[in-house]
């Protein structure tokens, strides 16, 4: 098993190589430093335009950066070497809009008609905001009442997640670098005190927890992004026979640079 210094020097390639082997089943955070990862939702062909027109609707959420054939497992534009039945570290399954699975490998669910949708992540500016000093600290991944525009049978709320930052200029300057980096969400959805779009505990993440639980200062901004959980939360609703996703944290890693994909 590889340590977290031996993945962030690795390649995407190498680094889907150990995680189809089993030979890494952990979040994805510091891995490939400088690669966008991607969340993933695999839906029944069937349904996949109206999903498609969801992502479109709702794209601050749900920010596509590639799509699969039916039945193909490879995404073609961000990683054609990948596989996306097992090169992320765990998956989540549900059916019939019930969690039933988190496996490492998805391909006994696996069927010619299931189409896979990459959305982007924040961890993608993220880098960018740490190099040109910008001063905050992340808190996870939450559930909101921001609501979505409905396709077909998929609705539901945004999830989101939320970033404290030092001072008002680190703020701007996240929202000026983050607005270039549309395929990982573009700049925030929502800037105030987390109450007022549902989040009562920003000490415990509904979704995706993170480590640094310390105290809010008053000084610190509460930022908040879309985040690509949010389909999950749509497949409890739309109760599809079958929706395959990652498990929060655990993304793929592509073969793209996030510098590549940003917006002059």
């Amino acid at each position: 098993m590889a340590n977290k210094s031996d993945v962030a020097k690795m390649l995407p390639k190498d680094f889907r190589q150990m995680v189809r082997k089993g030979e890494w089943t952990e979040k994805t955070a510091d891995v490939c430093p400088g690669y966008v990862q991607a969340n993933l939702a695999v839906v029944p062909k069937d349904v996949a335009f109206e999903f498609f027109l969801f992502c479109f609707r709702n794209w601050q959420a749900c920010s596509l950066v590639d799509i699969t054939e039916p039945g193909d497992p490879h995404p073609k534009l961000v990683a054609p070497e990948a596989d996306l039945r097992t090169d992320l570290p765990k998956y989540r399954v549900f059916r019939d809009g019930e969690l039933v699975d988190e496996p490492t490998d998805v391909r006994k669910y696996w069927r010619d008609d299931l189409v896979g949708f990459l959305i982007g992540c924040s961890w993608g500016f993220e880098g960018a905001l740490r190099a040109a000093n910008v001063q905050f600290r992340t808190l996870g991944d939450f559930t909101t009442n921001i609501p979505l525009v409905p396709a077909g049978p998929f609705q539901g709320p945004m999830a989101c997640s939320m970033r404290l930052f030092k001072s008002s200029y680190d703020a701007v300057r996240a929202v000026q670098i983050s607005s270039r980096y549309v395929p990982e969400h573009g700049a925030p959805v929502f800037m105030g005190e987390p109450e007022d779009i549902g989040i009562k505990d920003i000490y415990h993440a509904d979704l995706y927890p993170h480590d640094d639980v310390h105290p809010r200062q008053p000084s610190e901004i509460a930022m908040f992004w879309g985040c690509g959980i949010t389909p999950q939360l749509t497949a409890l609703n739309a109760k599809l026979p079958i929706m395959i996703s990652h498990k929060g944290g655990h993304m793929l890693v592509t073969d793209k640079l996030a510098a590549e994909m940003t917006v002059l």
